[in-house]
């Protein structure tokens, strides 16, 4: 082979690894701005009367949103939408540099989500958020545990689907919208899970609204950022080997 030839075809190779990076973020923007719209929109209808919604409704709806939000873009496998399934990713492909297209991409997607819902909600609805705690947790140790077990759980039934079992199209997208939904009614039942849509509840309250209302700062940080990211480092060091182990 020559070298123009070889020259050729590193060309190509690049070309479609760039264009498939361009794609990737492209759908993961729609995903994100398709799932914070909803994620909200069916929590403002179940806290508004006029819906008559239940919460066994209310998580199935949650759940179709992520099914939505998965499978819509170019019905590709590769969205990740949650940017802590986004770091579980990086690291089993030891490759960091999705983190730089894909969480970007997150956060532009939740900002033009919550806009939507702000816009939607303010012509029909006019609920606030933070009305939804059907328990008043005031343990801030609590809160915490809640949030990294959740994102915890939700790395971990993502990597069980998508890798383990090697179902990574249309019926493993199902299987994960079930775990989702099952993890929403599971924990959002006690607070405000922000683990499911981080860059939603962030945009959320920094276009005016108050999920953290009245929050400290530290609290805040280790809440929504280090506590659920060492939940995750947890679920990739340690319990995912011992999971291959018994596997094998």
């Amino acid at each position: 082979m020559s070298n123009q030839s070889k020259n050729k075809q590193v060309s190509l190779r690049k070309m479609l690894k760039t264009k498939t990076v361009l794609l990737n973020t492209l759908a993961e923007l729609i995903a994100s701005t398709i799932f914070s719209s909803l994620y909200f929109i069916f929590i403002s209808r179940y806290l508004n009367e006029k819906f008559h919604t239940d919460y066994v409704m209310l998580s199935f709806s949650v759940g179709l949103a992520f099914f939505a939000a998965v499978y819509i873009p170019f019905h590709t496998y590769r969205i990740h939408i949650i940017p802590f399934i986004t770091l579980i990713t990086s690291l089993r492909r030891k490759n960091p540099f999705i983190l730089l297209h894909k969480i970007p991409a997150q956060i532009v997607g939740a900002f033009l989500g919550v806009l939507i819902f702000n816009t939607i909600n303010e012509r029909t609805t006019q609920i606030n958020i933070e009305n939804y705690q059907l328990i008043n947790l005031n343990d801030s140790s609590l809160l915490i545990f809640i949030n990294t077990i959740t994102a915890s759980l939700l790395c971990y039934g993502f990597y069980m689907i998508r890798v383990l079992f090697k179902s990574k199209q249309l019926v493993g997208t199902v299987y994960l919208s079930l775990f989702f939904s099952v993890l929403f009614a599971a924990t959002s039942f006690f607070a405000n899970t922000s683990a499911l849509n981080p860059f939603g509840y962030l945009f959320y309250d920094l276009l005016g609204n108050q999920t953290i209302k009245e929050q400290a700062i530290p609290f805040i940080f280790i809440n929504h950022i280090i506590a659920p990211i060492v939940g995750v480092l947890l679920i990739f060091y340690y319990i995912k080997p011992k999971v291959l182990s018994f596997k094998k």
